[in-house]
């Protein structure tokens, strides 16, 4: 069975090296020069920068990253932090700085110390949230993309029901109220939730969805690590697990349109670069994995309508810089500016980790949120204007949680959503996926054609890197389901 996989994320990766090791003959299309798109780190003057700053977990005992290794025999270089390790610090108005220390009772803690004791009863929910989903949360076929997928979520829900039906009236409710109804009315405590959940689920907590914003909160005590040589470490991995197991992960190869034969997807035509530049390539397949977002899909479908990204949805300005170690005052590893002015999520490298350039340098990713349709519809020069008047104004943000950064720093790049959307190829560059709002509004990785998934921060599970991996692993069992039912209905039709 020929499966033929386009884009090298993280998602569809996941699903490749899966499919691969159960014996499909699996072939990954990625247009740029190195896999991981928006979780993908490149290499620049002879630093690795991240592409974005994204906090890595997923680690734990019963995490993703733990069960691809494995199943795959794969191991991530990755260094695992320890309960009560600082892992995050966020700066809010006045000059106070929260910590976010690994481990829920270390947090809870340092939350108090901030805070006062009012917040204890929001922690107490949030843990007891996250738990109950995390019971469920592993592979979770919402919303179904089959009857297979709707049985099992029958099943399952049923049982993690009466598990929690002393809460149960409760856990629905937070289906449909916000974070914010848990929360204290303490305005730096909110702030501190806004902040935190505009990078876990592209919105605040008046607009996240409680059980969402319990789970996205959780994420730090996931199993969380830093990862060596950036954070493109994890698709590489998953990348080399995919030639490992025989199949293919062909770079510079840009899938630019679907052949469709009576409903059903039957090659994809790609457009090749490097010194095969402008030529071109059909591929046959029996099964198809899209790592795209819906518009970036129905763009390659000839006669289908545009699909534009949600008006909710973010794109991000990202500063990527190499800076001197003794520059950098100690602290978190993630730095948040939720101050006044421009909210900066920071990410810096581990102190000494080689990988990503000389070992008195650490590298850092900065990304703010920014509207798509300011970046559209601009010329040449007035788009570099905004570039740099952009990239001065996160610079100062930048300064603020590394005094001087600008005079030390060796190398200072910005990126926009334009710059996404040429080396990820997503369309406006947006980033970040939906808005999680409500539950349903992150579809299931159906699309409507029989023999096409798609994977990604797009269809549920997504939203985070870990959460992405879970997308594809989800996506290889549907297509790994479908081939066994293709192999039973032929061995049927050939029995006397």
């Amino acid at each position: 069975m020929r499966v033929v996989v386009i884009g090298a994320g993280v998602g569809g990766l996941t699903a490749a090296a899966l499919l691969a090791k159960a014996g499909l003959e699996v072939t990954v299309l990625e247009h740029h020069t190195y896999p991981g798109g928006s979780a993908g780190t490149f290499w620049h003057q002879g630093f690795r920068f991240d592409a974005g700053a994204t906090l890595l977990a997923g680690f734990g005992e019963d995490g993703i990253f733990t069960r691809l290794e494995r199943q795959l025999g794969a191991c991530f270089p990755v260094r695992r932090l320890p309960p009560g390790e600082p892992l995050m610090e966020v700066w809010l108005p006045g000059g106070r700085v929260v910590t976010r220390p690994v481990g829920r009772t270390y947090e809870l803690e340092a939350q108090q110390a901030a805070f006062g004791r009012p917040v204890q009863g929001f922690w107490r929910w949030q843990e007891k949230r996250a738990l109950a989903l995390w019971k469920i949360a592993q592979g979770l076929p919402f919303p179904p993309a089959n009857t297979t997928e709707l049985l099992s979520l029958t099943q399952r829900g049923f049982s993690w029901a009466l598990e929690h039906r002393a809460d149960l009236l409760g856990l629905l409710a937070d289906l449909v109220r916000p974070t914010l109804a848990h929360a204290p009315s303490h305005t730096g405590f909110r702030r501190f939730l806004d902040a935190q959940l505009l990078i876990a689920s592209q919105a605040d907590a008046r607009h996240t969805y409680a059980l969402f914003g319990a789970a996205a909160l959780d994420l730090p005590h996931r199993g969380s690590v830093m990862p060596q040589g950036g954070m493109g470490a994890v698709a590489e991995t998953l990348a080399q697990a995919v030639v490992r197991y025989g199949g293919r992960v062909l770079y510079r190869h840009r899938v630019d349109k679907l052949r469709i034969r009576n409903g059903r997807l039957v090659a994809v035509e790609v457009v090749l670069g490097g010194r095969r530049r402008g030529e071109r390539e059909v591929l046959e397949a029996d099964l198809f994995i899209a790592n795209l977002t819906p518009g970036d899909l129905t763009a390659l479908i000839p006669g289908a309508a545009k699909q534009a990204p949600p008006r909710d949805g973010w794109g991000a300005f990202v500063l990527h810089a190499a800076i001197p170690a003794s520059a950098v005052p100690p602290g978190a590893y993630y730095r948040q500016w939720a101050g006044e002015g421009d909210w900066v999520f920071l990410s810096l490298s581990d102190p000494g980790d080689t990988l990503r350039g000389s070992p008195d340098i650490r590298v850092l990713s900065a990304s703010v949120h920014t509207q798509l349709a300011d970046w559209q519809g601009l010329s040449k020069e007035v788009y570099q204007a905004q570039k740099m008047a952009w990239q001065e104004r996160v610079v100062r943000q930048v300064e603020r949680l590394i005094p001087g950064f600008r005079e030390s720093a060796a190398l200072i790049l910005g990126a926009t959503p334009r710059t996404y959307q040429f080396y990820t190829w997503r369309q406006d560059g947006w980033v970040g996926g939906y808005p999680q709002v409500h539950p349903l509004r992150t579809p299931s990785p159906r699309t409507p054609f029989s023999n096409l998934w798609r994977v990604g921060e797009t269809i549920f599970p997504g939203q985070s890197v870990p959460a992405v991996a879970m997308s594809g692993e989800r996506v290889a069992a549907l297509v790994l389901g479908l081939t066994a039912q293709r192999k039973a209905a032929r061995l049927s039709s050939t029995r006397p």
